[in-house]
């Protein structure tokens, strides 16, 4: 996950900033990536929004209260942190700035939330990258499973399953059960008296989370916070798909 930087370390990211021609310093950042730049805002950006909306997302706020995480569990990278350096400390100290910014007053069913954060030991030798001249790669493998013992490995980059070929690359079959769609269909498909409606209806994805009312209106007001005001909105197109059925 990537970590905020101490205030030690400001400096020098305002220095970087300037070079590359940014102007983001102490807002939400988009992530960076092997390459282009994506609109997908890093792990940390994506910790502060859960601390105010839930984990749950716009689609299950329709029938749930919202979810929030009680702990969360940072890995260190071989080498660990600076000498000086404590990351649960930083984290917690940045986050609590971040949503200072926010009004006190949240709209019921939402609350700030402060997780607990833990770090993980480094792993032992046996599970890290053999050194070398070859700098330490981030995995670009996701494994998600669920409770029915199902899993798959999907590759990051592409949100496809793993082994497919480029051929392959545009088939429903080679979908994760993550990806929109996916998601989409398996909302549908509860029997819930607030989800049988949009069954009748010749309905998007994006509208069905617009509808999500309450939840639309917390994440109106993060947005509009000082440390989230620059967030990137994705295409309009990448929603706009019609639910499947």
């Amino acid at each position: 996950m990537p970590v905020p930087p101490s205030p030690l370390e400001v400096r020098r990211e305002q220095l970087d900033t300037m070079v590359n021609g940014c102007s983001d310093v102490g807002f939400v950042q988009r992530k960076p990536g092997r390459g282009d730049t994506t609109l997908s805002v890093s792990c940390f950006d994506k910790i502060n929004r859960w601390c105010i909306v839930g984990i749950q997302g716009a689609l299950l706020s329709h029938i749930l209260e919202p979810l929030y995480l009680s702990t969360i569990t940072i890995g260190q990278s071989p080498g660990g942190a600076p000498d000086g350096f404590c990351i649960e400390s930083n984290v917690v100290k940045v986050l609590g700035a971040r949503l200072s910014c926010l009004s006190r007053k949240f709209p019921d069913p939402f609350k700030p939330n402060k997780p607990l954060f833990f770090e993980a030991p480094i792993p032992p030798q046996e599970f890290q990258q053999t050194s070398g001249d070859i700098p330490p790669l981030t995995c670009g493998y996701s494994i998600c499973w669920n409770k029915s013992g199902l899993h798959e490995v999907v590759l990051g980059t592409t949100g496809r399953k793993q082994g497919t070929s480029s051929k392959a690359a545009s088939l429903p079959s080679t979908e994760s059960l993550l990806c929109k769609i996916r998601l989409a269909e398996a909302f549908i498909s509860l029997e819930h008296s607030l989800v049988t409606k949009f069954r009748h209806e010749n309905i998007s994805y994006r509208a069905i989370k617009d509808m999500a009312c309450e939840y639309q209106q917390m994440l109106d007001l993060l947005r509009k916070a000082p440390f989230f005001a620059r967030w990137h909105a994705k295409p309009v197109s990448v929603d706009s798909f019609t639910v499947p059925r």
